[in-house]
């Protein structure tokens, strides 16, 4: 987790495209930041009032001051949740007061603050939130998994820095019909919400050679059930058993047990790992902020790219999968049975949720 995007491959060799790892990105943001000319943009899931958060904010006012167009699109997810726990427990509370205050300075100071999916009575839409990831500076945008907080800076991620002028059109437009409070699937030059199952599915039965899927959150049901339609003779499955979710360590006996029936093979990173990304054939590549879980395709809105550039996927695949091992199979029955319990219970649940909460979520928040 040590080793960095410098140690697996030269950059300077994409023009459009570049991978940034966590600590690249960090030092992305606080080198291009502070010499914007224009616009910034930026749509995240997480943006806490914290270390990381406070030190992005700032640079994001100096950016105003000097008469660059900064906006912010944060999902109401930061509302009740910091630092990865609910805002109601006590050991988080100068946290959730520190956000507060810097999203009012922030707003005072005239940058455009937009908040989506507000929690609804009782907190009912919680679970469907806006998770896109979208940075924009100048005349680059970065697409990936990353959000604004000390814990999410610490995770292994990465973001991808793209330098099209087409792709970078159409990242803009769609921030700006979120911004507004839009909600639309597209499937051209980048891939939104309900699109991204299709584009998804679609790589993964016609894989011909090879699949290989990362994700924390994307083995559930669904994935079972798209894994045994390919016929792809290489399975590899990147997941992450100790989990900042407690309900995939619930159902990852069971659904690891049922991959590997299905011919995959389980590895995983020595630390928890955010990164997300499909790769067929090592010829396709689909990244984004997607969890390419069945909630995440029916629940949240998302923003993912298509990428085929060969010599950018052959030096992605070295930076991602450079330090992964054989994840162990799990041993002990009840596990396995109770895993599949709370694994058909989930499904059930998001099913219920894709029909009955998420279409009736309200795109942005009150302030």
């Amino acid at each position: 987790m040590n080793n960095s995007w410098s140690d697996c491959a030269e950059p300077s060799r994409h023009l459009r495209f570049q991978v940034l790892q966590t600590p690249e990105f960090i030092a992305e943001l606080r080198s291009e930041i502070p010499k914007a000319r224009s616009q910034i943009l930026i749509q995240l899931m997480t943006f806490d009032g914290d270390k990381a958060g406070l030190e992005i904010a700032e640079l994001l006012l100096a950016a105003k001051a000097r008469g660059v167009e900064v906006r912010l699109l944060v999902d109401s997810f930061t509302r009740f949740r910091v630092s990865d726990v609910p805002v109601r427990r006590p050991e988080v509370a100068d946290e959730v007061a520190a956000t507060k205050a810097m999203f009012e300075r922030l707003r005072s100071q005239g940058i455009g603050l937009n908040f989506t999916h507000p929690l609804g009575p009782a907190n009912l839409f919680a679970p469907a939130r806006n998770h896109k990831k979208i940075f924009v500076i100048d005349d680059a945008a970065y697409l990936g998994g990353i959000n604004v907080s000390d814990h999410n800076f610490e995770w292994h991620d990465f973001m991808v820095k793209i330098r099209d002028s087409a792709i970078r059109a159409a990242i803009v437009d769609d921030f700006e019909f979120s911004f507004g409070g839009g909600r639309r699937s597209t499937n051209s030059h980048i891939i939104t919400n309900s699109e991204i199952e299709n584009v998804f599915d679609t790589m993964v039965t016609s894989a011909k050679h090879s699949i290989l899927l990362a994700s924390p959150y994307a083995v559930d049901i669904g994935l079972i059930k798209i894994i045994q339609k390919a016929a792809a003779p290489n399975i590899q499955i990147v997941a992450s058993r100790d989990n900042n979710l407690e309900l995939y360590e619930w159902m990852s006996p069971y659904l690891e047990w049922r991959l590997r029936r299905s011919g995959a093979e389980m590895l995983s990173y020595a630390n928890f790992s955010h990164s997300k990304f499909l790769l067929v054939d090592d010829s396709e590549l689909l990244i984004g902020s997607s969890n390419f879980g069945r909630h995440s395709f029916w629940c949240n809105q998302e923003i993912c790219l298509h990428i085929n550039d060969q010599d950018f996927i052959a030096d992605f695949k070295k930076a991602l999968l450079f330090d992964t091992d054989p994840l162990p199979p799990e041993d002990p029955r009840h596990r396995v049975v109770a895993g599949g319990v709370v694994s058909y219970a989930i499904h059930a649940s998001v099913f219920a949720l894709r029909h009955l909460i998420a279409p009736y979520v309200p795109n942005l928040a009150k302030h």
